[in-house]
């Protein structure tokens, strides 16, 4: 039985409260490994640390920082690797990692916890504890999530189909409504849905479209519609290389030339006359009805990409603008781990 290795990222997972306050230190991101062995054991763990903040903290050089610490690792060593995350940027971190690690021979497995270790209610230990169960069941390769709901169950996504949790209930959501499976009594049971890959088809995902950039920057301009969104309140003096543009779930947003300031296209337009890229999502499939908004939306020439959540965009388009060679455009609209949900995609491995 080889090692695992956890990877430290700080994170409510290695927070202490201090006079009410939650912050990473230096000692509790130990207290997770110290817990874990007095109530499951010793384990075979090695530990790194390459970064240690929360993760709303989290920044494109620390999101560097941390792949290029998970390139450098020998994985013929470990039967899997886990990361300790912060809960707020986790769905965002697992759609980086999902697109650059998925073709990794062993599991890759991303946890973080709803409060502080210790802390009455918080589930950290069990998710810790279930990323071991799932590395060492030996069945799955590729890059997950797990996390424990407000149910008790143990869900387990695919790193990119996880949504960005609720600020209420601190609930993480999956693009498909259906997690990839759960972990019950330490074994992975996977759900069965048209719009999720089978056990053999994560495992064979081996392809590899993107690597580790050699600089990642913050200069993709992110945008989610809402009624009353002034597009003349953008500058678009820093020239972003791309725009993501986000859309209403009817794959929509404000088209009408009436409504000055306000309407999608003519901002879109702006874009294109500065020489940027502009992408939409997320897009329901090409073939069917659509609403006339987003049909003037694909008329006006944006790049749209298909049945992928917010995070998983986000990632595809600022990887895909920060390789040597850079993966723009159309080339974006192929699938990489997943995250393009269908049941016709499932059959485009």
């Amino acid at each position: 039985m080889k090692k695992i290795l956890v990877i430290l990222t700080g994170g409510t997972i290695g927070s202490r409260i201090e006079e009410h306050i939650i912050n990473v230190s230096d000692k509790s991101p130990y207290q997770l490994l110290a817990m874990y062995e007095e109530e499951y054991g010793v384990e075979n763990f090695d530990v790194i640390q390459p970064i240690n903040v929360l993760s709303e903290n989290m920044t494109p050089d620390l999101w560097l920082q941390l792949f290029r610490a998970i390139k450098k690792i020998d994985v013929n060593n470990y039967d899997g690797i886990i990361v300790t995350h912060g809960s707020d940027t986790l769905s965002y971190t697992a759609a980086f990692m999902g697109m650059l690690f998925h073709d990794m021979p062993v599991p890759v497995v991303l946890v973080a916890s709803n409060y502080p270790l210790g802390q009455k209610g918080s589930n950290g230990l069990s998710n810790f504890a279930n990323a071991v169960c799932l590395i060492r069941e030996h069945i799955v390769r590729g890059v997950f999530v797990v996390y424990q709901d407000n149910a008790g169950i143990n869900q387990v996504y695919l790193a990119t189909r996880i949504t960005e949790a609720d600020p209420l209930c601190d609930q993480f959501g999956d693009f498909a409504k259906i997690p990839f499976g759960i972990m019950e009594n330490g074994h992975l049971k996977i759900n069965e849905s048209e719009f999720l890959p089978t056990l053999s088809q994560v495992n064979e995902r081996c392809g590899k479209e993107f690597e580790i950039p050699c600089e990642l920057s913050g200069n993709v301009l992110a945008i989610r519609p809402y009624p009353g969104l002034d597009y003349s309140m953008f500058d678009l003096s820093k020239k972003p290389v791309a725009v993501l543009h986000y859309l209403y779930h009817s794959a929509t947003a404000c088209a009408n030339s009436e409504n000055k300031g306000y309407e999608m296209l003519s901002f879109a337009e702006k874009c294109k006359e500065s020489g940027i890229d502009f992408y939409t999502a997320s897009h329901k499939s090409p073939e069917g009805n659509r609403y006339v908004t987003g049909d003037a939306l694909l008329k006006a020439g944006v790049t749209p990409l298909y049945n992928i959540s917010f995070e998983a965009a986000y990632a595809k388009i600022v990887l895909g603008y920060h390789q040597k060679n850079k993966v723009i455009g159309g080339k974006l609209q192929k699938d990489i781990y997943f995250e393009t949900v269908g049941a016709k995609n499932m059959l485009n491995l």
